[in-house]
């Protein structure tokens, strides 16, 4: 009789239980399949990932470093190195595709103590986007970016400001309400365009999810830069474009919170403005339209301008400018209307492919 007793009881407990069918993606709504006071993430010790907090493996163990990007091999833009995807596939086979890009100015200063989050801060949103995100940093202010008197050698020698840097800053006001701020594609201005770093990523998401009216493609050397815009809509406005040089890896002072930093890598720095001119005579553009520009370039000539800008122009500046080096600089095309100042397509390549 025991023996009925337990089967039945058995069967009951089956039959109770509450079936959960898939497939489905844990990832989706993890706490809300498996009991809303889940914590739900990789819970493999050897992952490189591991969240010592989570109670639920929700599948998103990775092995190795991280390495965002496209994952899927159908895509156009498939990166064969990538271990989570980012969201960034195309899937236009078009003989040129163009996705739409957006520009994160830095304004920043190597004696501000706090400046080093807003980089971390443009550097983890690299990160979840990809090439889509480039980089500008502007030192700019006699607070922050000035050199320090040559009495306090080696320190803060180095003058990173430059012409363009401070008249955007006179123009746009960033450095008024303090440092470290920026602006996403310039937009929102007159009134919302100085965005504190909390404000990057949430600005960054809606400019991706823009239509794009204009595709850049750059070819250079270090002697020319030659562009191609192409017209993608029709429009009928007045736009500029920009054309301009910045350098990663430069190691040199910073200060980082309460640390003064001798080797920091400062990146994507704002080194010259090649130009700054109307895109078009005419603000009718129409689809499949091609407008080439090239501009030739003496980067001695360019780096001696910072060096004069430095000595001679920049406030408490001291001529310690140079030592550019072309192998770390970079082309940076963007596209701007004239009237509200949005930006509303940038471009990256090497200076010297």
């Amino acid at each position: 009789m025991k023996k009925y007793i337990s089967l039945f009881s058995l069967i009951f407990i089956i039959s109770s239980c509450e079936v959960v069918e898939g497939p489905y993606d844990i990832t989706e709504d993890c706490a809300g399949i498996i009991g809303g006071n889940a914590i739900c993430g990789c819970t493999d010790t050897l992952a490189f990932n591991f969240n010592i907090a989570a109670t639920f493996e929700d599948g998103s163990c990775v092995y190795d470093s991280i390495t965002y990007g496209c994952m899927d091999s159908l895509a156009f833009n498939f990166d064969s190195t990538a271990n989570v995807d980012n969201g960034s596939c195309v899937y236009d086979t078009s003989s040129t595709t163009y996705v739409k890009k957006v520009l994160v100015e830095d304004f920043t200063g190597h004696t501000c103590p706090n400046c080093p989050d807003a980089a971390r801060e443009l550097e983890a949103i690299h990160d979840i986007y990809g090439d889509q995100i480039i980089g500008m940093a502007l030192h700019v202010s006699k607070a922050f970016a000035r050199p320090y008197p040559s009495s306090q050698a080696p320190k803060f020698q180095y003058d990173f400001r430059t012409k363009w840097g401070d008249d955007w800053d006179a123009f746009y006001g960033i450095s008024d309400i303090g440092l470290p701020g920026g602006m996403i594609n310039r937009i929102s201005y007159p009134d919302g365009h100085r965005m504190g770093i909390n404000e990057w990523a949430a600005a960054v998401n809606i400019e991706l999810s823009k239509a794009i009216d204009f595709g850049i493609s750059i070819s250079t050397n270090n002697t020319t830069i030659s562009v191609s815009i192409e017209v993608l809509n029709n429009i009928n406005n007045n736009y500029n474009m920009v054309v301009c040089l910045t350098e990663s890896n430069i190691i040199n002072w910073q200060k980082d919170g309460q640390i003064e930093v001798e080797d920091y890598e400062h990146n994507h720095v704002l080194r010259t403005v090649i130009s700054d001119e109307s895109l078009s005579t005419n603000q009718n553009f129409v689809v499949s339209e091609i407008i080439d520009k090239s501009y030739s370039i003496n980067l001695s000539e360019l780096e001696q301008y910072n060096i004069d800008y430095s000595a001679n122009t920049a406030e408490l500046g001291n001529g310690i400018a140079g030592g550019w080096i072309s192998e770390n600089m970079s082309v940076v095309v963007y596209i701007y209307n004239n009237t509200t100042k949005e930006i509303v397509q940038v471009e990256e390549a090497h200076l010297i492919n």
